[in-house]
């Protein structure tokens, strides 16, 4: 419960320090660049999509007796239109959030780089900036293979128990908690990049503070969820991510106040 407790509160702290000096502006540009691009994606895919049925449709109408179905045939298109706009947010809102991270990954590094230099008043290894980055996509690369092939094994598990009666209710919990840690890893994970931490030590790095992980991962996982809050909690979440390393993880972690 203890690690549950902490890591709500680094959620907390990370909200509070997102609209600091100093680290406001590495919230909002993301923030906007995100609405910009998912905004415009979305209004073009919708349309083209809203066309295509309305051009399809437009022959579809009765004449004589059947005439008066013509207001139920025009109602069904309309709806039709009305959910192909949901699906598609919710479609765009996953896929999209998944692109953001591997096109940002360099950017976020900066923003986790501002708040673990802030909080633990350490400086960080010397590099350039193109050393940087192609460290941060080798890393984000890695990252995707690491769980790629997980994410596999898991769905097969998941899609065995699904076909299990009673035990069937579990598929989506697991599948839930997979994701909830992948999440976890991912917003820590720029932090120990910053520091140049290997891969494979970070991994067992969390191992041992599996449930405020877990729990860290889950909440953004939700949020992450849910259309146009998607948008925004990146930048909320690295921050949040670089506070679980830096006080929990880092090789000598920083006391937390109060």
């Amino acid at each position: 419960m203890s690690q549950i407790t902490r890591a709500l509160d680094y959620l907390k702290q990370a909200l509070t320090l997102a609209r600091s000096p100093g680290l406001r502006g590495y919230v909002i540009v993301p923030m906007i660049f995100n609405v910009l691009v998912f905004g415009g994606l979305y209004y073009l895919s919708g349309q083209w999509i809203a066309g295509w049925i309305s051009a399809a449709t437009a022959g579809w109408s009765f004449d004589g007796g059947l005439s008066f179905l013509n207001g139920a045939v025009d109602f069904l298109v309309g709806a039709a239109v009305v959910l192909v706009w949901i699906l598609l947010l919710g479609l765009m809102a996953s896929v999209f959030t998944l692109g953001v991270q591997l096109i940002a990954a360099p950017f976020m590094g900066f923003l986790a780089e501002k708040v673990d230099v802030r909080i633990s008043g350490r400086p960080l290894p010397e590099e350039s900036i193109a050393a940087m980055t192609v460290r941060v996509f080798k890393r984000e690369l890695r990252k995707t293979w690491y769980w790629l092939w997980r994410a596999l094994l898991i769905l097969l598990v998941v899609l065995v128990i699904y076909f299990i009666p009673v035990v069937n209710v579990l598929a989506s919990a697991v599948w839930f908690l997979w994701s909830g840690w992948l999440l976890g890893m991912q917003y820590i994970d720029y932090a120990a990049d910053n520091r140049q931490v290997p891969f494979t030590v970070m991994l067992e790095r969390l191992k041992t503070k599996r449930w405020l992980v877990l729990t860290f991962g889950s909440v953004i996982l939700g949020l992450t969820m849910l259309p146009l809050v998607n948008l925004v909690i990146m930048p909320v979440a690295v921050i949040a991510g670089t506070l679980v390393w830096v006080h929990e993880l880092a090789e000598e972690p920083v006391p937390r106040q109060g």
